[in-house]
């Protein structure tokens, strides 16, 4: 109670003031935490997610390690797919120091993000909703599909109802993409294939944001 009386407080003295969902009111997005949002694109989330290897919100100490480069992506990448944010925590030592795990982990991620950041920064989410396998997001007339487990042939995902202009696969190589009423078909070569994230953009002839959201199948 006394929490929803201060939002109404500081509502009337900054309307435009963004207030998360821990407020007692509501707030105006939600803030999962240690866990992804699901895909949700009516309101904000931003998922609170820490490094640690042990989950720890502060430094747990010389043996607290970080989380793999490959967990934290697939964070970020799932967290985009899902038309969401992540937002990623650090415990810095009693010395105000980051541990140098950590710091490296950071490094790691600011790399990737420097080669494959436009498939993730001022994108939203979609238009097809994460599974497993796949997740996606889309931007101006550009969808880019987050590819983080190969099944055996070609990825299979429903209908566009937008033509397909182009396909490139961002670190380069080539995307073969069969569109029909039925669907899309996707087939990228083993060795075009990354451990962690194949990224093929896809350049459509309209506007990427005025398709509504499709449920794949969890096979793919």
């Amino acid at each position: 109670k006394r929490g929803a009386e201060t939002i109404k407080l500081v509502r009337s003295l900054q309307p435009d003031i963004l207030i998360n969902n821990r407020t007692g009111d509501g707030g105006d997005y939600d803030t999962p935490e240690q866990k992804l949002g699901k895909f949700q694109m009516d309101r904000p989330w931003e998922s609170c997610m820490t490094v640690s290897a042990h989950n720890h919100w502060a430094w747990g100490g010389a043996n607290d390690g970080a989380k793999s480069l490959a967990a934290c992506l697939d964070m970020i990448i799932r967290g985009a797919g899902g038309d969401g944010n992540i937002l990623l925590n650090v415990g810095p030592r009693p010395d105000g120091v980051i541990d140098p795990a950590q710091a490296s982990l950071l490094n790691e991620i600011g790399v990737w993000l420097a080669k494959n950041g436009d498939s993730i920064y001022g994108t939203r989410g979609g238009p097809w909703e994460p599974t497993p396998g796949i997740a996606s997001t889309r931007k101006g007339n550009t969808i880019y599909v987050h590819v983080l487990k190969w099944t055996d042939g070609p990825l299979q995902l429903p209908p566009l109802p937008m033509k397909v202009m182009s396909s490139r696969i961002l670190d380069g190589g080539h995307a073969e993409v069969k569109q029909s009423d039925a669907g899309l078909e996707i087939s990228v070569p083993a060795s075009g294939r990354q451990p962690m994230d194949t990224i093929i953009a896809l350049q459509l002839d309209g506007d990427a944001l005025k398709i509504p959201a499709m449920v794949v199948s969890p096979a793919n």
